[in-house]
């Protein structure tokens, strides 16, 4: 029986130039590699430091992933609260964003009819479907998604909170009314096995044809060791930044593509260390031809 290969998204860091503004054109060819690679491309996210890009750098990272995807469905992710994420969600529908994604509120915790009605508003002026994210400080329990299967617009859930076990059983529960998604190369596959249609990815922003071979590898897609072997290794390192896994993710690019350091406070850039040890991921695990920047 041939295994079914999950959708793959890739999540995008936003790259910022040296006078501070997003860098549109570096960000735009990431996307494009990224694409060309079969993934999904995505901006907003946690890796992208939504929550530190005001309404106007949204709309930028939004026009740029989908300038340079060249047709390939990109996702976004929505943050803020209802009337921001309103905001975002209606300049996604503009540039033909495909999926949204609503990143969890932070401080605020709305009950799940006040989420439910925060989602039915996104969606609404998103004019596509959206995936919430079921984060360790806000899960989507079931008292949620008894609310969120009544809001059209609501499409599934982005789990990082429930085990995989947990997550098979409200698989089986929800049946065909919520698509799930994996969280990263390694415990998204772990997911897709027990029912997520969807895995996310961060390595793919610097070896997506890496990503794409160790994720149709732990999803059941045939033997690759050195690709999975080289996403557990992304995975621990990714973790182990003490500045944080956008922090990592950017030293990655600055060395891969030539970005700009820059992450924006509350933030640093990664310490000395952990730009010794990216440089030694990237010495044996990078392509030669890992994209059109890499000599820029």
């Amino acid at each position: 029986m041939t295994a079914t290969i999950p959708t793959i998204v890739g999540f995008m860091p936003t790259p910022f130039a040296s006078t501070g503004q997003v860098d549109s054109e570096r960000l735009s060819a990431l996307a494009g590699d990224i694409a060309a690679a079969g993934i999904r491309p995505a901006v907003l996210g946690g890796m992208g430091e939504y929550y530190a890009l005001d309404h106007d750098e949204s709309r930028q990272c939004m026009e740029a992933a989908v300038a340079g995807a060249g047709g390939v469905p990109v996702v976004a992710g929505i943050g803020w609260a209802t009337r921001e994420a309103v905001a975002i969600a209606s300049d996604a529908a503009r540039l033909g964003i495909h999926t949204a994604v609503i990143n969890p509120p932070h401080y605020a915790s709305p009950s799940p009819r006040a989420y439910a009605e925060h989602v039915r508003r996104v969606t609404d002026a998103a004019g596509t479907g959206a995936i919430v994210y079921s984060a360790a400080h806000f899960p989507m329990t079931d008292a949620y998604l008894d609310r969120l299967v009544q809001v059209d617009g609501f499409r599934g859930v982005k789990e990082e909170h429930y085990d995989v076990a947990t997550t098979a059983d409200r698989a089986r529960r929800w049946g065909d009314r919520v698509e799930w998604w994996g969280v990263g190369e390694v415990s998204g596959s772990a997911y897709a096995a027990a029912g997520a249609g969807t895995v996310t990815t961060s390595l793919a922003n610097l070896r997506p044809d890496l990503a794409v071979r160790a994720i149709t590898a732990l999803t059941g897609g045939g033997e690759d060791p050195d690709a999975v072997a080289a996403a557990v290794e992304w995975t621990e390192l990714l973790a182990a930044d003490p500045d944080g896994a956008p922090a990592f993710l950017t030293e990655v690019m600055h060395q891969s593509r030539g970005w700009n350091r820059t992450v924006r406070l509350p933030l640093l850039p990664s310490g000395a260390d952990v730009q010794k040890t990216v440089a030694d991921f990237i010495g044996q695990w990078a392509d030669a031809a890992i994209g059109s920047e890499a000599t820029r």
